[in-house]
């Protein structure tokens, strides 16, 4: 429902920053007429989605028609004027399962995958067997960070499948469709303490059943310890993504992430000592809350400390900033600040909207903005580093 993420691998935001930021005219109107193109086509793919809502209230009339996702849940209340009113909006599926006469379960958090069934309902899975497949192996965040939504999405209590089922699903798929590629779809691996103890019964569970595959996740890995990142590199780690935000601990304080710049750091030690081999993907938010130049320079320091550990052609920055989402602190305090106004539009597609939404204010904006528009350029496959590069050689000619 929304037109961007506001990282550097998203084509509107891309056009977006060198709309705004690119000090070239021909740049500015390159991004101009792409930017037009991605709002076309954004409206056309919301008008087209609200469509088939309304072509099966028609074509069936008597039916329960609803809508739901966790898109709804945040979004919900701007969808429900643009449906028939016979369409029920729903962000709980009890409340869906109670509609149509159907026991609540026990437990919603734990799904029985039966493939069978899922293969006759949609004769369209074979062409997905090479793709990676999404497991969830637990819901909910305790944690509150600043800008994420996951705790209002999910809630904060932290309610996790039982390891043998998370290990059935993956077989499943692994057995009867060749899938290889598992991507760990939790809001963050390793949440707090008892995740641990989870994680490491699942891939017991993983390794035990002889399967060859590989995975990957998003995780924090202030906590990680010598013996499951032993059981990760075992079971296939292919990839990682990793929460660090910053370099800077004051900015990592603002942003609520409950660690520290040395936790993470020491996680990373701890990684490479299990002789993991694979892709770290490191998360930077520039421009957070309580960012200064100096700041910025300690994460620039930090990164390239990482890449020295893993070598640099397997450390990938994923640049990224801040959106401002309903239902979040930062939502909060850009409303207060003046950032943005009450009644704001979180869906819009107007370019000097989606710059609003973007948490890049001043006086970093600009500059953090075309380091980035000057890295969009060409379309080069490692934009994040060319974002750092381009800051770097910007904060040393200060």
């Amino acid at each position: 429902m929304q037109i961007f993420s506001p990282q550097d691998m998203d084509g509107a935001m891309r056009d977006s920053f060198a709309f705004f930021y690119d000090p070239s005219p021909f740049h500015k109107a390159r991004a101009a007429m792409k930017g037009l193109a991605d709002i076309l086509s954004y409206r056309s793919a919301i008008s087209r989605n609200l469509s088939l809502i309304r072509d099966v209230c028609e074509a069936a009339p008597e039916s329960l028609v609803a809508v739901g996702g966790p898109a709804v849940r945040v979004f919900g209340d701007l969808l429900k004027p643009r449906v028939p009113r016979r369409v029920h909006v729903l962000s709980d599926i009890g409340r869906f399962l109670e509609l149509l006469d159907i026991p609540v379960p026990e437990s919603l958090d734990e799904p029985h995958m039966d493939l069978p069934a899922v293969e006759e309902a949609f004769p369209q899975w074979a062409a997905y067997q090479s793709e990676e497949i999404g497991v969830q192996t637990k819901r909910g965040c305790p944690h509150n960070c600043l800008y994420c939504v996951y705790g209002f999405l999910e809630g904060r209590q932290v309610l996790r499948r039982h390891a043998e089922n998370v290990v059935r699903e993956v077989e499943g798929y692994h057995r009867r469709w060749g899938a290889r590629r598992f991507w760990f779809t939790d809001a963050q691996l390793l949440t707090d303490p008892a995740d641990d103890d989870h994680l490491e019964e699942i891939l017991k569970g993983m390794l035990k059943a002889r399967l060859d595959l590989s995975w990957s996740g998003y995780m924090r890995i202030d906590r990680l310890k010598p013996s499951l990142a032993d059981l990760m590199v075992r079971t296939g780690l292919r990839d990682l993504e990793i929460a660090l935000n910053s370099g800077a601990q004051p900015v990592i304080d603002r942003l609520r992430m409950g660690f520290s710049v040395e936790e993470v750091m020491e996680g990373f030690k701890v990684l490479k000592s299990a002789g993991y081999s694979g892709r770290v993907l490191v998360d930077l938010s520039l421009n957070s809350p309580g960012e200064t130049e100096e700041t910025l320079k300690e994460t620039l320091g930090v990164f390239n400390s990482i890449s020295r550990m893993f070598a640099p052609d397997r450390v990938t920055p994923v640049v990224f900033f801040l959106a401002v989402q309903p239902h979040t602190a930062l939502e909060r305090m850009a409303l207060e600040n003046g950032l943005l106004k009450e009644g704001y539009d979180p869906l819009s597609v107007w370019p000097w909207d989606l710059l609003r939404l973007i948490y890049n204010p001043p006086p970093l904006g600009r500059l953090i903005g075309r380091s980035c528009a000057l890295a969009f350029r060409d379309g080069q496959p490692d934009r994040g580093r060319a974002i750092l590069a381009n800051l770097e050689a910007e904060l040393e000619s200060k």
